[in-house]
């Protein structure tokens, strides 16, 4: 009995320490990760799963792991390629202006060389820009887009500040806490060479026309928290000006969204990205019963 309860013990304490090695530091996970040369530069890329490659791309000075609430479920569905773009995390640089249209290029040169055709993309924040450049430039490279907190022009895209002051003993705190912390610490990492480069990225960049948004036929889903950065409006402008797009504005959220809520955030990309995309007529149901 004695030497019953022993060998218990050991399992379970092998079990222990196998869960605490097997802790995945994403962003920085030597066994999933690759350096890809793409137009003069090194691209970082990690990637997790099997299935239908879906690219994940981070927003302005971030990383990989700031979706390390999605990566885990998402890649029980897909083939998750996460990638930190030009001049951010692993990646590095050129002496290029950076522009999202040059981003979406390294991206398309980075689905040339895995040899994966087509993908859909993940794009919070900078990395939805990037997603509505590749899909209007490279279409053809594309399944569906998910944009998440993007704007598609520079100017006018930010809600102003308010009144309302959160007390850190807010539970929002303790659930995006840790992403910024990361998000910061990959921040003091960039060079200010590369900080002024992000910074005049976004005072300059896009500039998509709504006209130009109208000849994008990539299927697009449109997510923004209901207290977003972006002005609500202008993600409605966004949204009605793809021909082919579904809009999921997320009550209680902001930009944070992802870590807010991850749950919910990786539930409806699965379900976008699974089910077979259909434009609604918003008045089909007009003729029921006639």
């Amino acid at each position: 009995m004695k030497a019953i309860l022993i060998l218990l013990v050991l399992i379970i304490a092998s079990s222990c320490n196998n869960s605490v090695e097997e802790k995945i530091e994403y962003g920085s996970n030597e066994k999933a990760g690759q350096y890809i040369d793409v137009n003069g530069i090194k691209i970082y890329c990690e990637i997790y799963g099997e299935g239908e490659p879906l690219m994940l791309l981070h927003g302005n000075s971030g990383s990989i792991v700031t979706f390390e609430q999605q990566i885990p479920e998402l890649s029980k569905h897909f083939k998750v390629i996460a990638v930190d773009s030009r001049a951010q995390g692993k990646s590095s640089d050129s002496d290029d202006e950076i522009t999202y249209a040059l981003m979406a290029s390294d991206m398309n040169e980075l689905i040339d060389q895995l040899k994966l055709e087509r993908v859909s993309v993940l794009g919070w924040s900078d990395g939805g820009n990037i997603g509505l450049e590749l899909a209007y430039a490279h279409p053809e490279k594309m399944n569906k887009l998910i944009t998440v907190g993007a704007n598609y022009a520079w100017e006018d895209f930010l809600a102003s500040s308010d009144s309302v002051q959160m007390g850190t003993d807010d539970p929002l705190f303790e659930k995006v806490t840790p992403m910024m912390q990361k998000y910061r610490a990959a921040y003091e990492e960039i060079s200010e060479e590369i900080k002024k480069k992000l910074n005049d990225l976004m005072e300059k960049y896009p500039n998509f026309t709504k006209e130009q948004l109208g000849e994008i036929q990539v299927p697009v889903l449109v997510v923004s928290g209901d207290h977003d950065l972006i002005r609500l409006s202008h993600t409605l402008a966004l949204f009605s000006s793809l021909p082919h797009s579904q809009l999921f504005v997320v009550p209680r959220a902001s930009h944070m969204v992802p870590a807010e809520q991850p749950e919910l955030i990786n539930s409806e990309v699965v379900k976008f990205l699974t089910s077979p995309y259909r434009d609604l007529d918003r008045y089909y149901f007009m003729g029921i019963g006639r």
